[in-house]
C-alpha cells in the first residue's frame, strides 16, 4: 500500500549535461604577490574536473641568480556561502536566491555589486565607469586575469573569492597576520616559501602542554605565614613599617568590608607570604592522572579547528556532531603544485663584450583539480605566487656556540622533560642581532638539531656594516635588519626588482591554460544553422501531401 503520508523534499532530477570551461591566460606580474590568473564561476549542484597547466618565464637578469626562485600554483574552490554576506547560512543564501526576506526582514543581495575597499572602508560605486586608469585596486585586480570592464554594473564575486582565498591561508599560517577585507583588490603579499623556520612560533599554549592534575580530598585549613606588611597607621594595626605606606593602587583594599562587618580604611598590603601545609593531606589518584592526559589530548585535537571563526561550531565538532554546511564556509585546495626555475644564461658574441651575460628563466607547473557537487555553488579560482628562497645568512650555528657537553641533547633529561619547549632567541635568524638575548619564540625542544641552513660565503660574504657589494646582487633577498616574527617573516613585503635588467616592467610572463568539464543541468540548445532566404522547414512542408481520403 502507498504511503500517502510522506512530504517529498527531493528535488527534481534533470538529464545531466556536461558544459566546458575553458580557458588560455596571457599574463604579466611579479614577484612577492599573490597573482589571481583564472577564475570559474561554478552553478548549483555542479561539480568539476580537469586540468590546470601554468608555464612562467622569468624575464632578463644580466647575472644569474644564485638562490632558489621558486613558484606555486593552487586552485582554490570557494563556495558562496564563504562569502560575509550570507553570514554562513545556509537558509540566508537560498532566501537570498529566492528573492525571499532574509533573517533581518529584506532580502540579501545575492550578488554584491561595484563594491570596493578605499583602505578604510567599504564603497559602493553609484555609477561605475570603466577603470581601466585604475581605481582602488581594480584595473591591476581585472587586468592580471585579463578581465575587460566597461561602464556598467558589476558583481563583486571574484574580488570576494580571491580574498576568502587570502584569509583563509593567513588564518592556517599565523593569529598574526591581519586580514583582508572582502572587497580589497589591491594584490596581496605572497608567502615566503619555506626557509626552514616554519617551527618557530611567536607563542604557544603552555596549559596544554603541561596539564593539570586535579587534587582532592583537602581536609584542613593551611594557616598563611607573612614575614612583613606594609599600611597606613590606625586603630588595630601597627604603626607603618619600614616598607613605607601604601595610600592607593591594586593592592589597596579600602572600602571593603571585613569578616566581623567592619569598613576597612586602611590599605594593607602582606609581603613574602607563604601557606603551611605540614598539617593534613591530600592525593593524587590515577584517575585525575588520566583525566590531565585526555584533557590534553582533546585539546590538541581542539587546536586544529582554529581557523574556525564560530565558537559553537567548533563545541559540535568536538563532540563528533558533524556540521554538514560548514565545509561549504571555506575556501576548498583543489590542486597546488611549486617548483623552482631553471636558468638558462646567454653570453654575448661581441669581442668587447664577451663576459656580458642575459639569464632568463623557466618552470612549468601542472595538476588536476576535481570538486565534488556542491549545492551552492560558488567560485573556482587559480592563482600564483612567485619568491625567491629567503636566505638568513647570519642564521646561528648551534653546534659552533656549544662549550659544554652539558648544552648537548641528552635522551634521558629531554625524555624527563614535562614541556619539551625550547626558547628560539632573537639571534637565531641573526647572530648579529641588536638585541641577541630577547625572545624570538617558541620552538620544539632540540629545535636547532633539524638543521636546514643556507651557507654563503666565499666573495658572496654578507659585510658585517651591510655594505653594498656588486658581487651580491645576484643574491635576491631581502635583507631585514633585526627581524623578528612581524609581517615580514611571514610575507614577501618591499621585495625589490634590483636583479633585473628592467626594473619598471613586469619580471614575469605567464601563459596559463585549464580545461575543465562541469557536470551540470544547465540545458543547451541546439547547434544552429545558417539559413539562407528560403526556409527548409517551409520548403518541405510544401512536399507532404496533406490531403486525407473522404469516405
Amino acid at each position: 500500500m502507498r504511503n500517502t503520508e510522506i512530504i517529498p523534499n527531493m528535488p527534481v532530477s534533470f538529464q545531466r549535461r556536461r558544459r566546458m570551461s575553458k580557458g588560455r591566460v596571457l599574463t604579466s606580474g611579479d614577484a612577492g604577490k599573490i597573482l589571481p590568473i583564472k577564475a570559474d564561476p561554478i552553478l548549483r549542484e555542479e561539480s568539476v574536473s580537469g586540468n590546470v597547466g601554468i608555464q612562467v618565464e622569468m624575464m632578463e637578469t644580466s647575472e644569474k641568480p644564485v638562490n632558489a626562485i621558486v613558484a606555486k600554483a593552487c586552485t582554490y574552490f570557494v563556495p558562496y556561502l564563504a562569502f560575509d554576506q550570507f553570514n554562513g547560512s545556509i537558509d540566508e543564501l537560498n532566501k537570498s536566491y529566492s528573492k525571499e526576506n532574509g533573517i533581518a526582514g529584506s532580502p540579501i543581495s545575492f550578488f554584491e555589486k561595484n563594491k570596493y575597499y578605499n583602505g578604510s572602508a567599504e564603497i559602493t560605486d553609484a555609477s561605475p565607469t570603466d577603470m581601466d586608469t585604475g581605481d582602488n585596486g581594480r584595473a591591476t585586480f581585472y587586468g592580471t586575469m585579463g578581465i575587460h570592464h566597461g561602464a556598467g554594473d558589476m558583481n563583486s564575486s571574484y574580488v570576494q573569492a580571491y580574498n576568502a582565498i587570502v584569509n583563509h591561508r593567513r588564518k592556517a599560517r599565523s593569529t598574526s597576520l591581519a586580514l583582508r577585507n572582502q572587497f580589497e583588490h589591491d594584490l596581496a603579499e605572497a608567502f615566503w616559501p619555506n626557509e626552514g623556520n616554519s617551527h618557530i612560533q611567536p607563542d604557544f599554549d603552555q596549559k596544554l602542554i603541561d596539564g593539570e592534575v586535579t587534587l582532592s580530598n583537602f581536609s584542613f585549613k593551611a594557616p598563611l605565614m607573612s614575614e612583613g606588611w606594609m599600611g597606613h597607621s590606625e586603630t588595630g594595626y601597627p604603626s607603618a613599617s619600614t616598607y613605607g605606606p601604601v595610600s592607593g593602587g591594586n593592592n589597596s583594599v579600602v572600602g571593603g568590608v571585613s569578616p566581623s562587618g567592619t569598613t576597612i580604611t586602611t590599605a594593607v598590603k602582606w609581603n613574602d607570604i607563604w601557606a603551611e601545609l605540614t598539617d593534613g593531606s591530600t592525593t593524587i589518584s590515577l584517575a585525575d592522572i588520566e583525566q590531565a592526559r585526555k584533557t590534553a589530548a582533546f585539546a590538541k585535537l581542539r587546536a586544529t579547528y582554529d581557523g574556525i571563526d564560530d565558537e559553537y561550531i567548533i563545541d559540535l565538532l568536538m563532540q563528533g556532531i558533524t556540521v554538514p554546511p560548514e565545509a561549504m564556509k571555506q575556501p576548498m585546495l583543489l590542486g597546488s603544485q611549486s617548483g623552482m626555475f631553471m636558468f638558462n644564461q646567454r653570453f654575448a658574441t661581441d669581442s668587447g663584450n664577451l663576459d656580458d651575460t642575459a639569464t632568463n628563466g623557466f618552470l612549468n607547473l601542472g595538476y588536476r583539480v576535481r570538486s565534488p557537487r556542491t549545492s551552492v555553488g560558488g567560485i573556482i579560482m587559480t592563482c600564483l605566487e612567485i619568491a625567491p628562497e629567503r636566505v638568513w645568512e647570519r642564521k646561528k650555528d648551534y653546534f659552533l656556540y656549544t662549550t659544554d657537553t652539558d648544552n648537548l641533547p641528552n635522551a634521558l633529561r629531554d625524555s624527563l622533560d614535562p614541556e619539551a619547549v625550547s626558547v628560539v632567541k632573537k639571534n637565531h635568524l641573526d647572530v648579529n642581532h641588536a638585541t641577541p638575548d630577547a625572545t624570538l619564540g617558541y620552538a620544539p625542544l632540540n629545535h636547532e638539531y633539524n638543521r636546514d641552513q643556507i651557507m654563503v660565503g666565499g666573495k658572496f660574504y654578507r659585510p658585517s656594516n651591510d655594505a653594498y657589494t656588486e658581487v651580491r646582487s645576484r643574491i635576491w633577498t631581502n635583507e631585514t635588519t633585526d627581524p623578528s616574527l612581524s609581517t615580514d617573516f611571514y610575507l614577501c613585503t618591499n621585495l625589490h626588482k634590483k636583479i633585473f635588467a628592467d626594473q619598471v616592467s613586469d619580471s614575469f610572463e605567464i601563459t596559463a591554460v585549464s580545461d575543465m568539464s562541469v557536470d551540470t543541468n544547465v540545458v543547451f540548445g541546439d547547434r544552429l544553422i545558417e539559413a539562407d532566404a528560403t526556409s527548409d522547414y517551409e520548403t518541405i512542408t510544401n512536399l507532404v501531401d496533406a490531403q486525407r481520403i473522404t469516405k
